[in-house]
């Protein structure tokens, strides 16, 4: 008798549960298992799988690469996506909901993955269009001859002593330099409360173990911002961390949505005080008290803020280490990589003693220390005469990109429903498309037209938002910034309209 063979409409998802990416690959490797997929037959290809379910591409691109890593299907450049042959089955997948006894288990990175492998494949496809994709800084803006110069300084310079093993703490010339930097931006922090990371992203996961012994809890619930930044979302999740929403407006964090995260169980909350990524939003000193106040009332949690654009920014919301009530449960990060260079691999964070002598500890099992070579090099950088120049004309530059960027896509989406609003910091635009149009789509017509953008669905807990998208105005000539505009409000008109369905993602 002849197997059922499988149909899209046999995938029922549910409302609550795994995300749905989990729940496709599941309803698949069920398919496979009875029979119904058998080795070697093409599995429907991911955009017509999508439209028969009203779900995303990204939600069944996850799928398809969740049932790879267990080596139950394999892809073929041009071909697709079929079943794996085999002799036998590997172990079936069950999933099942962890108990309160179970620390933490890894997720995959779904974000990240989607992100780079649509970005791979458009790059390949079109390498001439300009690239907004990402969320990388203009290297042209970038004080590269100021590096130059402090590197071969500090190497004139180097003693024996600067390339021995050495501890978490932050050299004094470096130290000297943060204290005066962070005073100039109204950031209560002393060169006690310092902490040297290798990048903003280690301090972030050493925050995470800080605040998981703090809590003395077996599972980690972790606040973030929705929408909010995708990598460390993955991060957070490939440590084993529960993520609970934090609601974003033009001001940042919305105070109601951060007091119903703590309320939920969220033990450290994740938070951005100006150039939020992706919308561009900074806090007002109105919303950092707000927020403050909200902290105030649950005192077990922890604040982490991520101070990426600091540098180039036009904003001067301080920190909530300016909070006296909350101070003590603040961890400030800094990092350099928009207004210095990536390359550089520096970070700074800044806390009061008890927070701080436990995130050194951390630091200490991690890798050690960061290199005091790069330490001196970022303190020859930060007291160079020449640079404060050099920031003012990369903080007018992004600022005019972001202005012209949005100016030309309002200019032909207003009409149609769609917007784009212009933050007064960062290198991103996040866009609105009109009613009923598809992100991923209008994203392939933009490539091909010339601008690679992000689809916005990665930068939220779950898949299932295909009505907005990211785009780094940043990147763009200033020259060439309008254009940009244009052809990406011009692809999203052009793009097709989102199928309808009851199914909710």
């Amino acid at each position: 008798m002849r197997s059922k063979p499988f149909v899209a409409g046999e995938i029922d998802f549910e409302q609550l549960g795994p995300p749905r990416y989990e729940q496709l690959a599941q309803g698949i490797e069920e398919a496979i298992r009875a029979g119904r997929l058998k080795p070697g037959e093409r599995l429907p290809p991911v955009r017509q799988l999508a439209g028969e379910l009203g779900i995303s591409v990204t939600t069944v691109a996850s799928a398809f690469e969740l049932l790879s890593q267990r080596k139950l299907v394999r892809a073929e450049v041009g071909r697709g996506t079929f079943v794996a042959p085999m002799t036998a089955l590997p172990t079936a997948h069950v999933a099942v909901q962890p108990s309160p006894a179970v620390r933490r288990t890894r997720k995959t990175p779904w974000r990240r993955r989607s992100l780079m492998t649509l970005g791979a494949r458009l790059s390949g496809l079109y390498p001439k269009a300009l690239d907004c994709s990402t969320g990388r800084p203009d290297v042209n803006l970038l004080p590269s001859a100021l590096l130059q110069r402090a590197w071969k300084s500090v190497m004139k310079k180097s003693e024996a002593a600067d390339l021995q093993y050495s501890g978490p703490e932050v050299i004094e010339p470096l130290a000297r330099a943060l204290e005066r930097v962070l005073a100039s931006d109204a950031i209560a922090a002393r060169a006690a409360d310092l902490l040297i990371g290798s990048s903003a992203q280690q301090l972030m996961m050493l925050s995470l173990e800080v605040a998981i012994e703090k809590a003395a809890s077996d599972t980690a619930v972790v606040a973030v911002e929705e929408p909010g930044y995708p990598t460390i979302m993955d991060a957070f999740e490939r440590a084993g961390a529960r993520l609970i929403p934090v609601a974003v407006d033009e001001e940042g964090a919305v105070p109601e949505s951060l007091d119903n995260a703590l309320r939920h169980g969220a033990m450290m909350v994740l938070l951005t005080p100006r150039a939020h990524n992706p919308t561009g939003a900074c806090w007002s000193t109105q919303r950092r008290s707000a927020l403050a106040a909200v902290l105030a009332e649950h005192p077990a949690a922890v604040a982490v803020e991520d101070d990426q654009f600091a540098g180039i920014a036009e904003t001067r919301p301080g920190s909530l280490l300016n909070e006296g009530k909350v101070s003590e449960r603040v961890i400030y990060i800094r990092s350099f990589s928009k207004s210095i260079a990536p390359d550089l691999r520096t970070a700074t964070a800044a806390a009061r003693p008890a927070l701080r002598a436990a995130l050194a500890e951390a630091k200490s099992f991690a890798d050690g220390w960061t290199s005091r070579l790069l330490q001196k090099t970022l303190a020859a950088t930060l007291a160079d005469r020449d640079l404060p120049a050099l920031l003012g004309q990369a903080r007018d530059a992004y600022r005019r990109r972001r202005q012209q960027v949005c100016e030309a896509l309002n200019a032909l989406l207003r009409a149609h429903g769609g917007w784009t609003w212009c933050g007064p910091d960062g290198l991103n635009l996040w866009v609105h498309l009109p009613p009923d149009f598809d992100a991923m789509d209008a994203v392939e017509r933009a490539a091909a037209m010339g601008v690679r953008i992000a689809p916005g669905e990665p930068f939220f807990i779950r898949p299932g938002h295909s009505d907005v998208m990211r785009l780094n105005a940043g990147s763009v000539p200033t020259e060439k910034a309008a254009e940009a505009g244009r052809i990406t409000a011009e692809a999203i008109l052009a793009s097709r309209h989102r199928e309808h369905s009851l199914v909710h993602v």
